[in-house]
């Protein structure tokens, strides 16, 4: 059974996260803009501040089968960062709604579970790719 996003949730204040989705966040905001800022800050609300992800942020699990194997966190409309399930060790990222890996294998799990979840547009270079991996896996 090829992997898949389960579990969608809208981030919209700190107060429900786990220290490890507080430190993911963190990370995540590091990756994007290289500003180090706390959850709370990552999600003021303020429709001036262009640090905040508020309004822009989901939290994923992504599973094979019942395994959960990565969190991806997905904000600012294109961006995004994968952690291994649990920790805030980065294999991921999205950049451009593109998925930018440098692990082939994780690559081969992460595109197709995009594919399928709806996340990677048609338009990108690698959909045609991870679209076949995807059809190969259901078969």
């Amino acid at each position: 059974m090829p992997s898949r996003f389960v579990d969608e949730r809208e981030i919209t204040d700190a107060g429900g996260l786990s220290p490890v989705e507080r430190a993911q966040l963190r990370a995540a905001g590091r990756l994007y803009d290289g500003e180090d800022l706390d959850a709370e800050a990552r999600l003021a609300d303020d429709d001036q501040d262009e640090t905040s992800f508020r309004g822009f942020c989901t939290l994923w699990r992504v599973v094979d089968g019942d395994e959960p194997r990565y969190d991806a966190w997905l904000y600012q409309v294109d961006s995004g960062t994968f952690f291994r399930a649990g920790t805030t060790e980065v294999v991921a990222e999205v950049i451009q709604f593109g998925l930018e890996c440098g692990d082939a294998e994780v690559s081969r799990e992460l595109g197709p579970a995009m594919v399928a979840a709806g996340l990677l547009p048609k338009s990108d270079s690698s959909y045609a790719e991870f679209a076949e991996l995807l059809r190969q896996q259901e078969a």
